[in-house]
């Protein structure tokens, strides 16, 4: 149901996202559109980012129990025991609270999309964990080696599969493409093996080294029998892969009802190749957020992201949809210092933030009372200000809004 829900919200924004945000806006049927879109934003946000599968007691008794536990995962990954899964489990259980909070926390964020772009190409959703023990959830992680992003791609490898690698754009960074290409590398692999513990070892040290290893056990087809015969760092790789899966499924370390039972709800969002970044953040109020989703724009540049397109908060999202044209004059005005078109009585900002957050000379403050359903988005759409100005005039750090608040708004005499 979670993957079902996430597949519309995709199709949604870039089939109809697009039309819908040059589609003129009726005052009346506003409130009545963001209603739907809090009700939707809220369905999706109450479906749970990761589902444990039962925590029984926190360690199996024996191999028998541990197989039987993984089977509840009805995975098509045969997690089978083996002394060395024992040895991972034990180890990442001397992990602290800490790390366990920020990985549940980046579960929350990530989870979601893998399991919708997994099942997108077939693959079981469980090849979810595998980055999990890449790069621990940071799509910024960049090994000592060069392997950067969720999936830990070598530039070799991330051109020799198509991604953009270097400046200005560095996809391995990309949250939705390094998934796409981390399914495609399975997929290769499955057709070359047709034995999930060995494709997920080759996407440690490559399908060669497979190759070898099989070759040295004189064609043995069981992973674990040919385990002697692989690198050093893959013989711990699998059994690693296979510990992760045991620990946030079945013991305690798993089990987090902060973050478990709620998913942070990210739409693919099309954008004008005219924008950058940054300004689509202070237009939003949500400048660390949309750089951190997007960080594989190296300078900003939202016209090099693929297919332009960008990954925002659901919310954000419908906001922009919804006041596209008032955001690409702000984002045009803030490039230039000069109005555009009817732009010119509706922003009171200068080329720097800061300024942009100050009364304009010669202005005048009202005070508006919010009504049930409307949004700040709605709000600086009709006072012909930003979203940013009036969170920086009313001290608010957060989008919500109370039916009865007042809110300071500066507007030009």
């Amino acid at each position: 149901m979670r993957l079902l829900h996430w597949t519309l919200a995709i199709g949604f924004l870039l089939t109809e996202g697009a039309s819908y945000a040059q589609a003129p806006i009726n005052p009346v049927n506003d409130n009545n559109i963001h209603r739907i879109d809090s009700l939707t934003h809220q369905l999706y946000s109450s479906i749970p980012s990761h589902s444990p599968a039962g925590a029984e007691d926190a360690m199996y008794r024996n191999g028998a129990d541990f197989e039987r536990k993984m089977q509840l995962l009805g995975s098509t990954i045969p997690f089978e025991y083996h002394p060395m899964v024992e040895k991972h489990i034990r180890y990442f259980l001397s992990y602290g609270d800490e790390y366990f909070n920020m990985l549940h926390e980046r579960m929350k964020t990530y989870f979601p999309i893998f399991e919708e772009i997994l099942d997108r190409y077939n693959l079981p959703t469980e090849l979810k964990y595998v980055s999990v023990i890449e790069s621990n959830l940071n799509p910024s992680a960049v090994s000592w080696c060069g392997a950067t992003g969720l999936w830990q791609f070598m530039p070799y490898t991330g051109k020799l599969m198509g991604m953009r690698v270097g400046f200005p754009v560095d996809e391995r960074k990309s949250i939705i493409t390094s998934t796409e290409k981390a399914c495609e590398y399975f997929i290769n692999s499955q057709s070359l093996f047709n034995n999930w513990l060995m494709s997920i070892a080759s996407y440690n040290c490559g399908p060669g080294n497979i190759k070898k290893a099989i070759n040295r056990s004189g064609g043995k087809t069981d992973f674990w029998e040919i385990l002697r015969f692989l690198p050093q760092e893959t013989q711990n790789y699998v059994p690693k892969f296979i510990a992760v899966a045991y620990i946030l499924n079945f013991t305690e370390k798993g089990q987090n009802l902060l973050h478990n039972m709620q998913s942070e709800v990210l739409a693919p969002t099309r954008i004008d190749s005219t924008l950058h970044i940054q300004k689509i953040s202070q237009y939003l109020g949500t400048d660390a957020q949309v750089i951190k989703l997007n960080q594989e724009l190296l300078n900003g540049n939202a016209g090099l992201a693929t297919n332009s397109v960008i990954l925002l908060p659901y919310q954000a999202s419908m906001s922009f949809i919804r006041t596209s044209d008032s955001a690409y004059s702000y984002a045009r005005y803030q490039y230039t210092g000069y109005p555009t078109t009817t732009s010119a009585t509706r922003y009171n900002t200068s080329s720097s933030n800061a300024a942009a957050h100050k009364p304009a000379v010669g202005s005048y403050k009202t005070i508006h009372t919010v009504k049930s359903g409307q949004t700040l988005s709605y709000i600086a759409r009709k006072h012909g200000v930003t979203v940013a100005q009036i969170k920086s005039w009313n001290n608010l750090r957060s989008d919500r809004l109370r039916a009865g608040q007042k809110l300071v708004i500066r507007k030009k005499r």
